[in-house]
């Protein structure tokens, strides 16, 4: 068996979301097909860091970097629960009060929007009945070339690990061909996954279509266009930065800055207007 690894270019976010810290490894990547068919998870062995959710594509997660449409949202207070559908499945993801930023920038999301969602892989049940889950740490709302750009880069990590996988090579690889059984068939089928999420692709996109943005000028733009020339309600304003890319806890140091710019003003208590 052939896997043919497609060019994948680096992906460049409007607000690139943060994957790693001091304190925490690198996010993985995987597809929603092979992740949510996760039923195993191995200890890490280091006693303070929990356990990785291995899948049967054989990644190895702790921690998740995911790009996907927002099909559904539910939830209020402290816990709020989402869908998030990628071209081969759909990622079930929680927020909660160990990230209320989180929390907050999901509630003024409203569906469908391309949102990408950094978070902590879990395992849900047990047996056949597992599904694999993911525990936001933060999450922003992107647009399709982010999205795109995200499968392109998938794609090239999940197809060397299916080349792992069909090689055999590793301790970490042996460990998934054990306790999936995986047959060079169930590859096949893995590595038709990754066709099907590459052809959901334009072909036009290029790393070159994103730029980086400034928080302030992202939202100064958006009000526009929401009409702020009008005046709003500021708990609207930090709604509209979030539908355009920044999370919650950005939102608001960006409005003080276009009030403190002279860029708006508050014409009453609790309203802003532009200038």
């Amino acid at each position: 068996m052939e896997i043919r690894r497609a060019g994948t270019p680096a992906p460049v976010y409007p607000r690139p979301l943060p994957e790693t810290d001091g304190f925490m490894e690198p996010a993985e990547r995987v597809f929603a097909l092979d992740f949510s068919a996760a039923r195993h998870t191995v200890d890490s062995g280091d006693g303070r860091n929990g356990s990785y959710v291995v899948t049967p594509g054989g990644a190895w997660c702790r921690r998740l970097f995911i790009v996907g449409a927002l099909t559904e949202r539910r939830g209020s207070g402290d816990v709020m629960q989402a869908r998030l559908a990628d071209p081969t499945g759909t990622f079930r993801v929680t927020a909660d009060w160990q990230s209320p930023d989180a929390v907050e920038t999901l509630g003024y999301i409203e569906p469908p929007a391309f949102v990408a969602v950094t978070g902590r892989a879990k395992l849900i049940g047990s047996g056949s009945r597992a599904y694999g889950a993911l525990d936001a740490e933060a999450l922003c709302v992107v647009d399709r070339t982010a999205r795109d750009l995200w499968v392109l880069a998938t794609a090239g990590v999940v197809l060397d690990r299916l080349e792992a996988l069909r090689d055999g090579g590793g301790e970490r690889v042996a460990t998934a061909l054990r306790l999936y059984g995986t047959t060079d068939e169930d590859i096949r089928e893995m590595a038709a996954m990754v066709r099907t999420a590459l052809a959901s692709v334009r072909p036009d996109i290029t790393p070159g279509d994103i730029a980086p943005v400034v928080g302030r000028d992202l939202l100064l733009a958006a009000l526009g266009d929401e009409g702020g020339g009008r005046g709003i309600g500021i708990d609207d304003a930090v709604a509209v930065g979030v539908r355009s890319g920044l999370c919650a806890r950005e939102a608001r140091p960006a409005l003080e800055e276009l009030l403190a710019a002279g860029e708006c003003y508050q014409p009453a208590a609790g309203k802003i207007k532009l200038i």
